[in-house]
């Protein structure tokens, strides 16, 4: 048996001007309210698992799926005093009766907010593995994407987690910055990977409607940086990783064998997970759902959730191929008639067909996978087949 909790902590010292996550700058009184909020609605899983209302169905949708898993995203977890966020673990950790010494607990932090004494509270709690957002290690670069941290700021957030005890280091970069190239994206992921990374995810700029980027680029970030040269990026540094021995596992993630991130694993598998926090998103039971966008009206009220849709038997088997499709792994013939009672070419043979002739999919051993270079670039037409 194994639960998953994703636990939403939305606060951040300045926001980035690309970001169209929730999040926002606040002060340490909201913080602390927060947090204990977030507590009072760990409590009420307990009693919910305690009175048999929350089973566990992972095992019966994934024989393999044995490894608890918690996940402190956001927002920057590192920001709020680090004693609570750890006494929160504590309270998720009982309440849903995990085992410590066999769990998964991540925790996001950012290089100017993270310290030696953050970081060692993180690991003694019982996170084991931290993921940082570096995004870049060029000086201009950052400058453009208006983070706080330098180079050297990030290359020592490295330091802080691995003298802190934490083995499992990932780090993010993005590709498509405007000024970025190919060579110093590459000198990137190489230097991370000397200082101790043992995985990293690899992000596209993305303008959303909203942001200060929009306002700065609009549509035209296509004009400024070339979407081929994007995508040179994306996969000669995909290539570059495999030589290190950082295998591409999902679009966006690479690692080493045994180093994938097991949290961001079941949501690929279509696996169900808890959800604490204001403006985090849920999967029990067959219901997707989520609390609202609202700090204040969470802490008033951190068991109000709203219901975003309940998935039938197609949607599960349409998001189920979406989901593992992102994955090198891809679409078992076998797993999914496991779970689904019929292959996936009985369910959607003329999707799978279509696809198939236009070279974004292949089919080799009973699986279904992306085809790279195209099925890669072009993922969300490939996508759209199971909407």
């Amino acid at each position: 048996m194994a639960r998953h909790i994703y636990v939403h902590i939305p606060f951040c010292e300045a926001k980035c001007p690309y970001c169209s996550f929730f999040s926002r700058r606040s002060s340490p009184d909201i913080e602390n309210e927060y947090l204990h909020a977030c507590m009072k609605e760990a409590a009420f899983y307990k009693e919910r698992i305690g009175n048999g209302l929350l089973p566990d169905n992972n095992l019966k949708l994934d024989p393999t799926d044995r490894t608890d898993t918690v996940y402190f995203g956001g927002g920057t977890p590192s920001v709020p005093d680090a004693f609570l966020t750890a006494e929160l673990l504590e309270r998720v950790i009982d309440a849903f009766g995990i085992g410590k010494e066999d769990m998964e607990a991540t925790i996001e932090a950012n290089p100017h907010s993270l310290t030696l004494s953050k970081a060692k509270t993180y690991r003694n709690a019982g996170f084991n593995r931290i993921s940082i957002g570096i995004q870049s290690l060029d000086k201009d670069v950052l400058k453009t994407l208006g983070r706080l941290h330098d180079p050297k700021a990030a290359e020592d957030a490295i330091r802080i987690a691995r003298d802190s005890g934490f083995r499992n280091i990932s780090a993010d970069l993005i590709t498509g910055v405007p000024a970025q190239t190919v060579e110093g994206l590459i000198k990137d992921a190489g230097r991370l990977l000397d200082l101790g990374v043992s995985h990293i995810s690899l992000y596209a700029l993305s303008v959303e409607e909203g942001t200060p980027f929009y306002s700065r680029y609009g549509d035209a970030i296509d004009d400024i940086v070339d979407p081929s040269l994007e995508r040179k990026m994306y996969h000669d540094v995909r290539a570059y990783l495999k030589t290190r021995g950082f295998c591409p596992y999902e679009i966006s993630n690479c690692s080493p064998k045994g180093r994938e991130s097991i949290h961001n694993s079941i949501y690929w598998k279509g696996l169900e997970y808890a959800a604490i926090g204001a403006g985090a998103h849920g999967f029990l039971d067959s219901v997707r759902f989520c609390h609202d966008d609202d700090i204040e009206s969470y802490i008033q009220d951190p068991l109000s959730v709203t219901v975003e849709e309940t998935l039938d038997e197609k949607a599960k088997q349409k998001e189920y191929m979406m989901l593992m499709l992102r994955t090198s792994e891809g679409v078992a013939d076998k797993a999914f008639a496991e779970r689904f009672g019929r292959e996936p070419g009985e369910v959607f043979g003329d999707g799978i067909g279509s696809l198939l002739e236009r070279g974004l999919i292949e089919k080799d051993g009973g699986r279904i996978r992306l085809t790279s270079p195209k099925g890669l670039d072009l993922a969300n037409e490939v996508f759209r087949e199971f909407v």
